[in-house]
């Protein structure tokens, strides 16, 4: 049936069967979503989203928010926990966390949950249409004060200009000048330890389209001095599901990894890891 149906979004492109139903402790769930939906909307750059108040869900813990998305993606990000192995890894009461690739402030909201009052996520997001989302979800959540944004792309260091290249959620670093755009710097995680903008890492997610390797790369000194659990995307690029965990594994030999799938197409594998000797 998962091969049905990843066929069928293959061919027609459409998610009227891609909708995650392997799952099964939680399928039943996606119609609270759908109830969860309020008539107000907004166009995005990847199409409609429409508001929707977490908080109407109350068969599931998601939060008080509210936010512009859809509802396959509150599916996947609140529901099914993209950024959370099953109940090994994940970020937890008081933890600060690297967003990187805040896209429309969804994953943001969903930290900020997780982690309370005591925790902080550190957002990173760069694309100018992306940030205007962005500050309308959050100015939606006044009672969340421990986000910060930070308008970079994470890169392996903080001296690159780059361009912003493609939209929505699928927006990406280009190095090459894009027509009618400013350059934005890059910025690595140890940099912004380093400097103080960070105060400290407990857990790094990464979604930034590619740039996964390069910005590790970036966070080597942070990886080894706070150990942090991490949820690291490796769909973008075929040759990330080879390197990229060849690399943290080279360099972290006291962590254990998981990998997980959260969607019927290509999309949404996500690479988790975490020192062995940590109770959870």
């Amino acid at each position: 049936m998962m091969f049905v149906n990843a066929l069928w979004y293959r061919t027609t492109r459409l998610q009227g069967l891609y909708l995650i139903h392997y799952y099964e402790h939680i399928w039943k769930y996606h119609h609270f979503l759908l109830d969860s939906m309020l008539e107000e909307s907004i166009e995005s750059p990847s199409g409609t989203l429409n508001l929707i108040d977490l908080a109407q869900v109350k068969e599931l813990n998601l939060g008080k928010g509210k936010l512009y998305y859809s509802a396959y993606g509150i599916f996947v990000n609140f529901v099914l926990e993209q950024y959370a192995y099953r109940h090994i890894i994940s970020a937890q009461e008081g933890d600060y966390v690297i967003d990187g690739g805040a896209c429309y402030g969804d994953t943001a909201l969903y930290f900020a949950h997780k982690v309370g009052n005591n925790g902080h996520i550190y957002s990173f997001e760069f694309n100018p249409e992306n940030l205007k989302i962005f500050h309308k979800n959050i100015a939606l959540n006044p009672q969340i004060h421990n986000i910060t944004l930070l308008e970079h792309p994470l890169y392996i260091d903080s001296q690159t200009k780059v361009y912003s290249q493609g939209k929505g959620g699928g927006a990406k670093l280009s190095l090459e000048s894009q027509e009618g755009q400013e350059y934005v710097m890059t910025a690595s995680i140890d940099d912004l330890v380093e400097q103080g903008k960070i105060e400290r890492v407990d857990f790094i997610k990464m979604d930034i389209e590619g740039s996964e390797l390069p910005a590790l790369k970036g966070a080597e000194k942070t990886l080894l001095k706070y150990n942090p659990k991490l949820a690291i995307c490796l769909y973008h690029s075929e040759s990330d599901y080879v390197e990229i965990p060849l690399y943290l594994k080279n360099l972290l030999p006291h962590y254990e990894f998981y990998c997980d799938h959260f969607s019927l197409g290509l999309y949404e594998s996500v690479l988790f890891g975490k020192p062995k000797n940590m109770i959870k």
